[in-house]
């Protein structure tokens, strides 16, 4: 009988087993079959063997317009390949989908011939330190049923992809500074350098006040140079009509649980079948 597992499983249902009636320690069994700790861990949680599966009950075989654009920046901005970012549509926004039809909507966007950025394993061959972060910001034009104008602000390590995003209904140097601060005390490593997207910040004095905040912390900042800057996003309709998972929380509450589900929540083969917050952590080590 063939057995389907999914494509970055590192065990098989007689693994699996193993893991679940033995009486050796978590590290001990990680090291006896070369997996990692965080998978043993998992594992032996669960009672059942097989993989769980990511279609859900109902699926959708058709998307709106306003999903696939999303669902592709989504793609974009964490550069995720087709099963994770399935993940983080099916726990993350709760938008039931398949495989295929995800797949599907992903094709026009995109882009051949766009150079390759080392992430994960590959980086750190190739002498990439994970010590850097990239700072973001958009302008959201909400619909009035949630609250109208937002700001966006999110970092990301490029290296292990780890994020953290924060959406607030008002802005100021300080309130910026302060999320700087949370980003710096979250991260699970030592920062370096920053990069500072200056196309995409809308307020000189907003870059201003990071730059002040990142010398007196010792960290060297660069500011990219705002060729175009960037037009605020527009979302016509309702998030709630758009994303499911947006009927029981804030906007600031959605991006967070996002975050916390793409750090966290789906160990990625690029960085060795480690969450980006594990494969940080061992790091540290």
């Amino acid at each position: 009988m063939e057995i389907k597992l999914h494509a970055n499983a590192t065990t098989t249902p007689r693994v699996r087993k193993y893991l679940q009636e033995s009486n050796k320690s978590d590290r001990e069994l990680a090291l006896e079959l070369g997996i990692s700790v965080t998978t043993v861990r998992r594992w032996r949680n669960r009672q059942q063997t097989a993989d769980r599966s990511t279609t859900p009950t109902v699926v959708h075989k058709a998307m709106r317009q306003e999903q696939i654009v999303l669902i592709n920046a989504l793609r974009d901005i964490l550069k995720a390949p087709l099963d994770d970012l399935l993940f983080m549509v099916v726990q993350g926004l709760e938008i039931p989908l398949s495989r295929a039809t995800l797949n599907r909507y992903l094709k026009p966007s995109y882009h051949r011939g766009v150079r390759e950025t080392l992430s994960g394993k590959k980086a750190l061959k190739a002498g990439i330190k994970a010590q850097s972060l990239t700072l973001h910001y958009r302008f959201l034009s909400l619909h009035m049923d949630d609250d109208g104008d937002h700001h966006l602000l999110w970092a990301q390590e490029p290296v292990s992809g780890w994020c953290y995003a924060r959406i607030y209904s008002g802005m100021s140097a300080s309130l910026v500074v302060n999320w700087l601060d949370d980003v710096l005390k979250q991260f699970p490593g030592d920062i370096q350098s920053v990069e500072i997207q200056g196309d995409e910040w809308l307020n000189e004095g907003w870059v201003n006040a990071l730059e002040r905040r990142l010398a007196e912390q010792g960290i060297s900042a660069r500011t990219t140079p705002a060729v175009n800057k960037r037009l605020a996003v527009a979302v016509t309709l309702p998030l709630a009509e758009i994303i499911p998972a947006a009927r029981v929380c804030t906007p600031d509450e959605l991006v967070a649980r996002l975050c916390s589900i793409f750090n966290g929540g789906k160990e990625q083969k690029k960085l060795g079948n480690m969450t980006p917050q594990a494969f940080l952590e061992a790091l540290r080590r």
